[in-house]
């Protein structure tokens, strides 16, 4: 059991999520998709949104309504919600500052 515990951990460590992260996070923000933002001007796409309900705003962009798969991939490494206005909406903001 201990061995697989291990191996898992060994997995994980070795794992090329942070590759697949629009920001790798820490430092500063880039403007990248989900980096926190208080003005359109702050991101690449020009767009930052305000998550009201979520408590955060962040760099955003279209995507195909109901479709996640026209995200990219938030802090947890999954695609971001699509929602049915056609935005992008990340779990939590990157782990940067603006």
């Amino acid at each position: 059991m201990r061995a697989l515990a291990a191996l898992a951990i060994a997995l994980a460590a070795c794992s090329s999520y942070s590759a697949h992260l629009v920001d790798g996070g820490g430092g500063t923000c880039a403007g990248s998709a989900f980096d926190p933002c208080t003005s359109n001007d702050q991101c690449m796409s020009m767009t930052c949104h305000a998550y009201n309900a979520s408590g955060f705003s962040a760099c955003t962009q279209a995507c195909t309504p109901g479709d996640n798969t026209t995200c990219p991939l938030d802090s947890t490494g999954a695609h971001a919600t699509c929602n049915m206005m056609g935005i992008c909406k990340p779990v939590r903001a990157n782990d940067c500052a603006p």
